[in-house]
């Protein structure tokens, strides 16, 4: 069977419920694209792309579909993904290109490379919240196998405005427990501080300097996410509890520096710290000034003393 043209795709999508899912649906569909979505918490029998099946237990219709699909992402938690390998590898068409959306790549890369797999398969990790939309943002993507399939897909995501970076699945995993894993245990450890010293909101954002209405923002934003999904990241990555361990050891520099060193040695650590932007310090330094210049449109309305909001 000869692959077909890029803009007659059909494609399974396996978790289309999920808020990854629905952004890749709606976009590949813009593309002209046909999308059969695939979940065990579909309800609405009327639609016929949607697909009510369990792909760790598969349905003659589930079957069906994968079988006959020229691409098969699997857009769910990484449990159900290596779960559902030894099917999908079975039913893939020998064209079909086979996608995961997992957030951490080593652990399906590996059982990938010990599977019957002889389809290309590529993974990606868009890094951004699917309702900010991949336009301007960048997608992680991780090669494990390319027979020629691949590259129609990632084009696709630059289509849509996507930087595609290119990575193999360690190193995958390790930029993103610095980018994802660090970033997220320092604004909850942030916020767990603010709880601590019993602080209020309303006067933190009354007072704040740009630096911490910013951090404020930030936890806000993280705090406020899905449980599921940031545990995931601090847990599911193998290197997530070096990165944590690296943040605990650096704040006990920090206070090791202020309470026994030196003037110059504070100003020693400050270098350090700055020390793994290399040559993106400068552009870095102007946009966080671009952001603080910003903020004064943005910020929430000032609180005054009698504690109303004016």
């Amino acid at each position: 069977m000869n692959a077909p043209a890029a803009s007659t795709r059909s494609v399974a999508l396996i978790g289309g419920s999920g808020d990854v899912g629905r952004m890749l649906a709606a976009r590949l569909r813009g593309d002209g694209n046909t999308v059969r979505t695939i979940d065990i918490r579909f309800t609405d029998r009327s639609d016929p792309d949607q697909v009510k099946g369990d792909v760790t237990d598969p349905s003659p219709e589930v079957r069906a579909v994968v079988n006959s699909s020229d691409a098969v992402i699997l857009a769910i938690p990484e449990g159900a993904a290596l779960e559902s390998i030894p099917f999908v590898v079975a039913e893939l068409s020998p064209h079909a290109l086979l996608v995961d959306t997992l957030s951490v790549k080593s652990r399906f890369g590996a059982a990938l490379g010990r599977s019957a797999l002889r389809n290309s398969a590529v993974g990606i990790n868009p890094m951004f919240a699917p309702s900010l939309g991949p336009e301007g943002r960048p997608i992680a993507a991780v090669t494990y196998r390319d027979g020629g399939e691949v590259d129609w897909f990632l084009s696709s995501l630059s289509g849509w405005g996507s930087s595609v970076v290119r990575m193999d699945a360690e190193h995958h995993d390790r930029l993103t427990a610095a980018t994802q894993a660090l970033t997220h245990a320092g604004i909850l450890a942030f916020g767990l501080a603010l709880a601590e010293l019993g602080v209020d909101g309303a006067e933190l954002t009354a007072a704040a300097t740009p630096p911490h209405l910013v951090s404020l923002a930030l936890l806000a934003r993280v705090g406020g996410g899905v449980p599921e999904v940031y545990r995931d990241i601090q847990s599911g990555n193998p290197f997530a509890g070096e990165a944590r361990r690296a943040l605990a050891t650096a704040l006990a520099t920090l206070t090791e520096t202020v309470e026994r060193g030196s003037e110059d040695d504070f100003a020693s650590l400050m270098s350090r710290s700055t020390s793994a932007l290399g040559d993106r310090s400068e552009p870095l330094a102007q946009l966080c000034a671009d952001l603080f210049t910003d903020l004064v449109h943005r910020q929430p309305r000032s609180w005054d003393r009698n504690g109303d909001l004016s």
